[in-house]
């Protein structure tokens, strides 16, 4: 009965995604707070029950993940503003691309973008106008179009390193210090996975995305100024890098991207911080607003899992997986978590973030029982969970993508089906992350100063060893 909350979670968002098509993450949040209130008149002791909901909540990991969301909004909401998007419109109209062509460098930009905001959802809406009514009339063929963009978002969800599936994907996975894995680390060990993948997708773009001849009327409002806000994204990945601290690198990026900004006329003042009519707007406002629905819904999700925790339902199922053994073989262990995080990926209807903040916990000791470095966990499950999930015709992000086509040109020609065909990019993802489970390629082990070692050799520590780290 402890699986009630999470129940009644999947129902609500079953119920707001496919049958309302209301994409709420607050909503969400209201979901898992329900569950969470209801299975709480099953409980055998209310005190025990409420306890452990709180000890879920109360976690380091949970403040770690509220801060960097809070962070990453507000850079997010920053490179909307200052117009990154306009940029690659107006680089794509000097170089005179059209049709097929297009579409692929609309694959390109919306990836380029979604990596540089950290949010799929945020950068479809962004995208959308921008890219497909101008695809479209260039001769682009409008399934494929849609398809770019969606594989582009999932590029940047699975990559980004303010994306909040990296963030969760990274600090779900600890050292055998108990230590979380750094999120520049992950960006920068997963980025050839996620490129290579790129790079499957983009023939299928040349080959299907159509043709056409340019319209120069399309691109008035694209301006090369926009291309300026890249830099505050190469500042974060390199601040991130170089200090291994993703809070200093945020900061640094807000920082540098706000004078940038400033200084290039693409921001003002007044879009930093204001008040209109009683109301606060701007970047600082809107950026921890567009994440509190977000920040609710892993609030609710803790909870959720500290129950989990409390009443042993997560040992019993981490038991279960290891069918009583201590350590599992490397490649079994990659299988599992391939296969958990695909699978709460689908029942979670593609709510990526969602389903890491569940899995990632029992991902987390399955890994380690076999010894695999944080980082290729990290990557096993954000990719599985960023694959055929987020494409199936109940996914959110297919609900996302039509509703921002809806009343564009040629949006009525999109339909689930069409997507689940046309979005190159997850259906790479799978085959590269199957690809390197079932090789080994890119196989990592932990070492005792938490190098990434190619064996298994002397990797795995002592328990009195891991006991003394803990308890330094």
């Amino acid at each position: 009965m402890v699986l009630v909350p999470a129940v009644i979670f999947l129902i609500v968002a079953v119920y707001l995604f496919i049958f309302q098509k209301a994409f709420d993450m607050t909503g969400l949040a209201m979901g898992g707070f329900l569950g969470v209130i209801i299975g709480s008149f099953l409980a055998k002791n209310s005190v025990d029950y409420w306890n452990g909901a709180i000890a879920g909540i109360a976690t380091p990991l949970t403040g770690i993940l509220v801060c960097i969301l809070v962070l990453a909004g507000i850079f997010s909401s920053m490179m909307k503003t200052g117009g990154i998007a306009s940029g690659f419109v107006w680089l794509g109209s000097q170089t005179g691309i059209t049709g097929a062509l297009f579409c692929t460098f609309t694959f390109i930009a919306t990836a380029i973008i979604a990596t540089a905001t950290g949010t799929s959802i945020g950068t479809i809406f962004a995208a959308v106008p921008v890219f497909f009514a101008a695809g479209v009339q260039l001769g682009g063929d409008p399934a494929m179009l849609a398809g770019a963009i969606l594989s582009g978002a999932i590029f940047g969800d699975n990559l980004a390193p303010v994306s909040d599936v990296t963030v969760i994907s990274a600090s779900t996975q600890t050292y055998q210090n108990g230590e979380t894995a750094e999120v520049g680390g992950v960006v920068v060990s997963r980025s050839p996975y996620a490129l290579l993948a790129g790079a499957l997708a983009i023939p299928f773009y040349m080959l299907f995305g159509g043709g056409g001849t340019i319209n120069t009327v399309l691109m008035e409002n694209a301006s090369a100024n926009g291309l300026v806000m890249l830099i505050p994204v190469i500042i974060l990945v390199a601040v991130a890098i170089y200090s291994k601290n993703i809070f200093l690198a945020l900061i640094t990026g807000i920082i540098s991207g706000i004078l940038l900004g400033l200084f290039t006329g693409r921001l003002g003042m007044e879009q930093i911080l204001a008040v209109n009519d009683g109301h606060l707007v701007g970047i600082l406002y809107d950026g921890v607003n567009s994440m509190s629905g977000t920040i609710m819904l892993c609030l609710s999700l803790f909870a959720v899992i500290g129950l989990l925790e409390k009443s042993g339902a997560i040992a019993a199922m981490t038991n279960k997986l290891l069918q009583g053994d201590k350590k599992l073989s490397p490649r079994r262990a990659e299988v599992i978590l391939a296969t958990g995080s695909f699978v709460c990926s689908t029942v979670f209807a593609g709510v990526t973030s969602a389903a890491l903040i569940l899995f990632g916990p029992i991902g987390d000791k399955i890994g380690k029982s076999a010894g695999l470095h944080p980082f290729r966990r990290s990557h096993i499950m954000s990719a599985m969970a960023n694959s055929i999930p987020v494409i199936l015709p109940f996914s959110a992000f297919v609900f996302v993508v039509m509703i921002a086509v809806k009343n564009q040109t040629a949006g009525d020609m999109i339909t689930p089906f069409t997507l689940l065909t046309s979005a190159f990019y997850p259906w790479a993802l799978f085959i590269v992350f199957s690809g390197s489970i079932i090789t080994g390629w890119g196989r990592r082990f932990e070492g005792k100063d938490r190098s990434a070692l190619k064996t298994l050799d002397t990797v795995m520590p002592t328990e009195e060893e891991a006991e003394k780290a803990n308890g330094q």
